[in-house]
C-alpha cells in the first residue's frame, strides 16, 4: 500500500487493516479470486529477474514472485505492520522498506528488472513521482506490471461529481476489522491512468481486465456473477523505453 503526500489519516487506516487484510485477503472474492490470481498470471516468466514490489502488503505477491523463481526481490509499503507481516510471511531472503510511493525510492537507477504493483497506485493522487522513479529504478527495456481499480468500477463504486481527471473518495472497507474502516482513495479516468504513463517514458504493451475465478461461482454465486460482468480490477503491463 502507499499513502499521498503526508496523509496520516491514510497511514492509521493501513496500520489498522493490516492484521485482517493479511489474515483473510485470499479468501475475499475482490482478492484471493480475481485481482490476486489475475496478477500472478499475468507475470510471466520471472525466473533469475530482480524485481521491485512497490507497495508490498503482507507480502502476496512477493511470495509468488518467490515462488516463480525470481532471483532477488525489494518490497516497499508505507505501513510498517505490513512490512512486519510481509517479512513473517516470506523470510529474510527480501530486501523490505518502509516506504512511501509518493516520496522518491532509496534505490540505485537501472536496479530492477521488473516492477510490479499490485492495488498500491490507487491511493496516490499523483502519478508523476512513482512512474518516474519506476521509470529510473527499471533497466534499460524492464517492465511495468501494476494493477489498480477500473475506472468503470471505480467510478460505479465511488460515483465521483465527474467520470473525468482524479477525484479525492473515501472507501470504506468491510470484513477485514470489527468495524469498518475509512480509507481515501482516488478515483481517475481512463486517461489519467493512461497518460502518466505514456508521459513518464513508458510503453504500453498490454491491458487486462480481470474476471474472477470460475471457483467463485460456487462459493458466492452473487459476487462471481458481479465481478464477471463488470470490471473491478485492470492491469496495465508496460515496458521502459
Amino acid at each position: 500500500m502507499s499513502k499521498d503526500q503526508d496523509s496520516p489519516i491514510a497511514l492509521n487506516a493501513y496500520e489498522a487493516l493490516a492484521e485482517g487484510y493479511a489474515a483473510i485477503a485470499e479468501q475475499k472474492a475482490e482478492n484471493g479470486y480475481n485481482e490476486h490470481p489475475a496478477m500472478r498470471a499475468q507475470l510471466g516468466d520471472v525466473r533469475g529477474l530482480s524485481v521491485l514490489d512497490a507497495g508490498c502488503g503482507p507480502g502476496f505477491l512477493t511470495r509468488d514472485l518467490l515462488s516463480l523463481g525470481a532471483a532477488s526481490v525489494v518490497a516497499l509499503d508505507v505501513s510498517p505492520t505490513m512490512i512486519r507481516l510481509a517479512e513473517e510471511r516470506n523470510g529474510p531472503t527480501v530486501e523490505y522498506h518502509v516506504a512511501d510511493l509518493a516520496q522518491p525510492i532509496e534505490q540505485g537507477d537501472a536496479s530492477f528488472d521488473l516492477v510490479v504493483s499490485s492495488l498500491a497506485l490507487d491511493y496516490v493522487r499523483d502519478w508523476s513521482r512513482p512512474l518516474g522513479e519506476f521509470y529510473r529504478l527499471l533497466k534499460p527495456a524492464g517492465r511495468l506490471l501494476f494493477s489498480v481499480q477500473h475506472p468503470m468500477g471505480a467510478y460505479q463504486w465511488f460515483k465521483p461529481p465527474s467520470a473525468f481527471g482524479v477525484h479525492y473518495c473515501e472507501a470504506t472497507w468491510r470484513g477485514f476489522t470489527e468495524q469498518p474502516v475509512v480509507v481515501p482513495d482516488y478515483y481517475r479516468s481512463f486517461e489519467e491512468l493512461i497518460n502518466p504513463l505514456l508521459d513518464a517514458g513508458f510503453r504500453l504493451t498490454h491491458l487486462h481486465e480481470t474476471k474472477p475465478l470460475a471457483e467463485l461461482a460456487d462459493i458466492d454465486p452473487g459476487k462471481y456473477q458481479k465481478n464477471a460482468t463488470f470490471p473491478t480490477f485492470i492491469i496495465v503491463d508496460a515496458s521502459r523505453n
